[in-house]
């Protein structure tokens, strides 16, 4: 994970439109064809891949054509625990179909304490927007700061890792290809480094401290 800057910004005309929807029923209207909600999703798609550079926001990995991952409008917190917060930009980042399956995190509670405003609620999640990530995740890295292992920081870092499986084989040695045929193809992997990555991409060393 990483802290993003901005999250996408959607017209004033837009978000008056969609305050109209009653609460309750705001989810399924998320699934909707009205212009305004198109609208709010693409604006959130196409800033969103902007933002952040067609990463998934929890596992790092490309979306998209290029990575092959669908690509997910992600609810940090589930609209379908908190509908008033459907259509909040700050609420959504870009994931892919496996960070936000069922099997994942799909409906999990990310939410610890409300309050009244979004930006003041305590999240169990690493908050992409709100927190700075660093704090909580970080990767077990090299001298060349490669991204692979996945590393829980602090009681958050952890249960993020945890209930995102960030820290899974599969996620791990995906990241480990990733970096690993990158940096071939460039000429940018000491031979040191490739066999640590040749390591985790062969499915070893996934940890959460």
């Amino acid at each position: 994970m990483i802290r993003f800057a901005a999250h996408a910004v959607i017209p004033a005309s837009v978000i008056a439109k969609l305050d109209k929807y009653a609460v309750s029923i705001r989810p399924k209207r998320w699934y909707g064809r009205s212009q305004a909600v198109l609208q709010f999703r693409d604006e959130i798609l196409k800033q969103g891949k902007t933002i952040q550079k067609s990463f998934c926001a929890w596992c790092m990995l490309p979306l998209g054509e290029d990575g092959r991952r669908t690509i997910h409008r992600d609810h940090i917190a589930p609209k379908s625990i908190h509908p008033e917060w459907t259509f909040l930009a700050v609420n959504l980042v870009l994931s892919c179909e496996y960070c936000n399956g069922f099997s994942n995190k799909g409906d999990l509670p990310t939410v610890k304490t409300l309050s009244a405003k979004y930006e003041d609620c305590e999240f169990y999640v690493v908050h992409p927007y709100l927190d700075e990530v660093e704090v909580h995740i970080g990767f077990d890295k090299d001298d060349d700061d490669l991204p692979v292992v996945a590393v829980g920081k602090t009681e958050k870092g952890i249960w993020t890792i945890l209930n995102l499986s960030l820290d899974s084989p599969g996620l791990t040695r995906e990241r480990a290809k990733e970096v690993l045929y990158e940096s071939r193809d460039h000429g940018l992997l000491p031979h040191n480094v490739e066999a640590l990555v040749v390591q985790a991409v062969q499915g070893l060393g996934s940890r959460v401290l």
